[in-house]
C-alpha cells in the first residue's frame, strides 16, 4: 500500500462522498483504532471500498475480484491504495495468504463475502472464505451494512456493528464449525439493516 496517496485522497474522497451522496456513519466508534480484525460488508456497487474507507481511520486492505487487475492503471492504482486480487468460484490459496500476511501484521482486512453485488441489497448467500480467515488468524469481525443504493443529493448510511469473536468455536475449520460462523457473520450483518430499508429493498 502507497500509504501517502491513500493518506491524501482519504480526505479528498471522502469530502465529494459526503456532499455529493450525503454519506453517514453510524456506529463509527466500533472501528478498532489498533490491531488486525476484519470488516465485513454486505456489497451494493463498486464504490462500496471507497465509501465504507473514508468512514474509517484505519487503512482498509480490501479483496478485490481479479478481473480488476487486468487493466494495468485500475490495478496499480487499487493495488497502491491496499487492494489484492481473489479469484472468485474457487479456493484462492493466494488470497488466503495474503489475507493472513495482512492480519498478522495488525492490519484491517475488508471483505465482501457475497462474492458479487446486489444493488437491491437483497439477502444473498454468503461466502464461507471470511469464517476461515478469521477462524485461522483468530482475529474478530466487524460487521458493516451499507444502506444502498447511493442515489446523488440523499443521505445513504453505513452502521458499522460490534465486534464479533469466535472463541467459543476454537481453531477448528471443518465445514460444521465454518457454516457455524458463516450464519453469525451474516445475520450481524443483515440485523444491522434498519426496518424501513426492509420495506423498500
Amino acid at each position: 500500500m502507497n500509504t501517502r496517496l491513500y493518506d491524501f485522497l482519504h480526505p479528498i474522497v471522502g469530502l465529494y462522498y459526503r456532499v455529493f451522496l450525503g454519506i453517514r456513519a453510524v456506529g463509527r466508534e466500533n472501528v478498532p483504532s489498533e490491531g488486525g480484525f476484519i470488516l465485513c460488508a454486505n456489497h451494493v456497487h463498486a464504490r462500496d471500498p471507497f465509501v465504507i474507507a473514508t468512514l474509517t481511520r484505519r487503512h482498509l486492505h480490501f479483496m478485490a475480484k481479479a478481473e480488476l487487475f487486468k487493466n494495468r492503471l485500475v490495478g496499480w492504482f487499487i493495488r497502491s491504495i491496499g487492494a489484492f486480487p481473489i479469484e472468485r468460484g474457487k479456493s484462492d490459496i493466494g488470497a488466503i495468504r495474503e489475507s493472513m500476511k495482512i492480519l498478522g501484521e495488525e492490519h484491517a482486512l475488508g471483505i465482501f463475502p457475497q462474492g458479487t453485488r446486489s444493488r437491491e441489497n437483497a439477502h444473498t448467500h454468503m461466502e464461507s472464505g471470511v469464517a476461515l480467515i478469521a477462524l485461522r488468524a483468530g482475529k474478530p469481525v466487524l460487521p458493516v451494512y451499507v444502506d444502498g443504493p447511493y442515489r446523488f443529493f440523499r443521505k445513504t448510511t453505513v452502521f458499522f456493528g460490534p465486534m464479533m469473536r469466535f472463541e467459543d468455536l476454537g481453531r477448528k475449520f471443518d465445514r460444521e464449525t465454518l457454516n457455524i460462523a458463516t450464519s453469525r457473520i451474516e445475520s450481524a450483518i443483515w440485523a444491522l439493516q434498519p426496518q424501513d430499508s426492509l420495506n423498500i429493498h
